[in-house]
């Protein structure tokens, strides 16, 4: 009994709630994070616990042993708690398969340990922002037009786009030399991206599509260079170098004329052999 009066002291006295705020990438699972800091151990048979959001609707529960009879079907198979590290005190939660739902939600987590006089205690609250990563963007160039076009997709939040170049010296360019559209899904609520610029010739291009939320950039660069091929529809590929041919044709001609001779000798030696044995054969 001293020891659970001790437990029970400590968490009434513990902080009111410990401020925390996490990234979780959309279709992933992110952690809430919850620690009761108790010195001893506590009996998860006079625990309960339970997360829930701002709307009030229970993520997990956790009662005398029992879990989740109190969970809201939102959350249905999206949460697993630490069992075996209870007693020491963790009341963190795995959250699986974000969606766009749970962005810039506050979880809180609120623990009461059972016994003589019930201590109620509200330990944790997390923010939680989401996002999705923007995959590389694909950087492509159109010769007959002289622009470079830039796009990617299915990323969140919406992004910033930049450009620079590389010429004779390296700059980023102004918005106003930059013609981008940035679009939202209606079904996935995710974002598409879309840009262009101007370009000359023997420059080198990046695009740059930075992700506020996760604050990563992803970029890909082309070079602009008068050997690009260029295909009827005025698209190119970086990097590919057209081949010349002529070496090749002078080659298969000389093969071929090399081939006819040896032919045309052949039947030459066959012809003056048979035209000395023909006498023999005659009078034989």
């Amino acid at each position: 009994m001293a020891i659970l009066i001790l437990i029970s002291i400590l968490l009434l006295s513990a902080p009111a709630a410990s401020e925390n705020e996490v990234t979780g990438i959309i279709g992933e699972s992110v952690l809430l994070s919850c620690d009761l800091k108790s010195s001893t151990a506590i009996d998860t048979a006079r625990l309960r616990f339970h997360w829930q959001d701002e709307s009030e609707r229970v993520l997990y529960s956790f009662e005398k042993g029992e879990e989740n009879q109190h969970q809201d079907s939102l959350y249905t198979n999206r949460t697993k708690a630490f069992r075996s590290e209870m007693s020491s005190g963790n009341m963190s939660i795995k959250l699986s398969q974000v969606t766009l739902e749970d962005k810039e939600n506050v979880y809180r987590a609120f623990a009461t340990l059972f016994g003589e006089n019930d201590k109620h205690n509200h330990p944790c609250r997390t923010t939680l922002l989401v996002a999705a990563r923007f995959p590389t963007p694909s950087v492509t160039v159109n010769k007959t037009n002289m622009n470079s076009t830039c796009s990617t997709q299915r990323g969140y939040p919406q992004p910033m786009v930049t450009w620079t170049i590389q010429d004779r010296g390296n700059r980023t360019l102004d918005p106003w030399e930059v013609q981008t559209n940035i679009t939202l899904d209606s079904e996935s609520g995710l974002y598409s991206v879309w840009s262009q610029v101007n370009i000359t010739e023997n420059q080198t291009v990046t695009c740059h599509i930075f992700n506020p939320v996760l604050r990563e950039t992803v970029s890909n660069t082309t070079i602009v260079s008068p050997s690009i091929n260029t295909d009827p529809a005025g698209d190119v590929q970086e990097g590919f170098t057209p081949i010349n041919i002529t070496p090749i044709i002078i080659t298969i001609v000389i093969i071929l004329v090399l081939i006819l001779f040896s032919i045309g000798g052949y039947f030459v030696d066959k012809k003056r052999v048979t035209s000395m044995c023909w006498p023999y054969i005659r009078y034989g």
